[in-house]
C-alpha cells in the first residue's frame, strides 16, 4: 500500500469506527440544535454534551451545527443525517435487540403493523384487549396499507413489524391467518328491492383499492368472470363507503359482517346478493423472514394469534 493510500484509509477509519452509542446523542442534536437542550434531553453535563458535539464533529469532518448568531442551523450534511438517521436507529435495535429476551410487561417498544381500516378494526380491537394488561407499555401503530406497500413487498415488510393482507397477493412470505369473513353488495333503499345481476352491473359501483391489479379480491373476481362493472369511485376506506351509498343509486362490495352492522344502524341501505358468487376473505398477517425468529416479533405473532381465534372461527 502506498503512502497516500494509507493516508487516505486513515482518514476513512474513524468513520467506521463510529461508536452505535453516539447515535442517540447525534438524534438528539440534531432535534434541538442546541448544546445546552441536548445536555437536558441526554441527562449529562454541558460540557459532557459537548464533548460528545465534538467527537460527532471529528468523525463526520463536518460542524453539524452552524451557529447563526444566538441559535445554531443544521449543516446540508446534518440535514441528510436527520432524514436517515430514524431508520439507522430502528435498524441498528432491531440488531442488538434480535436475542435478547422480551419482557411485554416492562417493554415500551412500537410496533408498526399496517392494513385496511376494516382488517385493523376486526384485529386491532381484541388485540388490543389482551395488551392492556399483559403489556400496558408497549404501543401500537397502524398505518393504513397503501398500494405502494403490496407493490413493493417483500421488501416494503422490511421496513415495519406486518401487514394485514388477503391472500392472493403475497406468496411464499411467513403469514399468519387472522380473520375470515364473506362479501356483500351493499345499496341505497333507493334501489330496486331484489336487483337483477344485470341491473347491479348497470349501476355506477364504488371500489376498495389494496394493490396489484388495484382492486379487492371481490373486484379481482369480477374480473375473472368476465364482468367490469362501471367503476365512478374509487376510495382506500371501507368504513367510509356507508356514507358514498347513502341517496345514491350505487353498489359497493363490503365484509359482510360490517355491511350488517352498517345496515342496522343506517336504516337507509341494504344487503343484495353479488352478480356472482364470490370466494370468502382470508385476511392475514404478513411479515418479513427476517423478523422471523426475533423474540419481541415472536411474541406478538403469539398475542395476535390469541386475538384472532375467535374471528378466525366467525363463520
Amino acid at each position: 500500500m502506498s503512502e497516500r493510500d494509507e493516508s487516505q484509509s486513515s482518514e476513512r477509519s474513524p468513520r467506521a469506527r463510529l461508536d452505535l452509542n453516539l447515535l442517540e446523542p447525534l438524534g438528539v442534536f440534531l432535534e434541538e440544535r442546541s448544546v445546552s437542550m441536548a445536555a437536558v434531553r441526554l441527562r449529562v453535563s454541558q460540557p459532557t454534551a459537548s464533548n460528545l458535539l465534538a467527537k460527532l464533529r471529528r468523525h463526520f469532518n463536518d460542524p453539524l451545527l452552524v451557529r447563526q448568531g444566538n441559535a445554531y442551523t443544521l449543516s446540508s450534511l446534518a440535514l441528510h443525517l436527520k432524514e436517515d438517521l430514524p431508520s439507522a436507529l430502528q435498524a441498528v435495535e432491531r440488531i442488538t435487540t434480535a436475542q435478547m429476551a422480551f419482557d411485554p410487561l416492562s417493554s415500551s417498544r412500537e410496533f408498526h403493523i399496517l392494513g385496511t381500516d376494516y382488517a385493523t378494526a376486526r384485529v386491532g380491537a381484541p388485540l388490543l384487549r389482551l395488551l392492556a394488561t399483559s403489556a400496558p407499555n408497549i404501543r401500537i401503530r397502524f398505518d393504513h396499507v397503501l398500494a405502494a406497500h403490496v407493490d413493493g413487498a417483500p421488501d416494503s415488510l422490511r421496513d415495519v413489524d406486518g401487514m394485514f393482507l388477503p391472500h392472493g397477493y403475497l406468496a411464499q412470505q411467513p403469514h399468519l391467518d387472522v380473520l375470515t369473513d364473506e362479501w356483500a353488495c351493499v345499496v341505497a333503499d333507493g334501489s330496486p328491492e331484489e336487483p337483477t345481476p344485470q341491473q347491479l352491473l348497470e349501476s355506477p359501483w364504488i371500489m376498495t383499492v389494496s394493490g396489484r391489479g388495484a382492486f379487492t379480491p371481490a373486484a379481482r373476481q369480477l374480473q375473472i368472470a368476465g364482468i367490469d362493472p362501471a367503476v365512478t369511485t374509487i376510495t382506500p376506506n371501507f368504513f367510509v363507503i356507508p356514507a358514498l351509498l347513502e341517496g345514491s343509486n350505487k353498489v359497493a362490495l363490503m365484509p359482510r359482517l360490517l355491511a350488517e352492522k352498517v345496515v342496522h344502524i343506517t336504516e337507509t341501505l341494504r344487503i343484495v346478493p353479488p352478480p356472482i358468487p364470490l370466494s370468502p376473505i382470508s385476511e392475514a398477517f404478513w411479515w418479513h423472514p427476517d423478523k422471523e425468529h426475533e423474540p419481541a416479533h415472536r411474541w406478538l405473532r403469539q398475542q395476535m394469534s390469541r386475538a384472532c381465534e375467535p374471528l378466525l372461527a366467525s363463520d
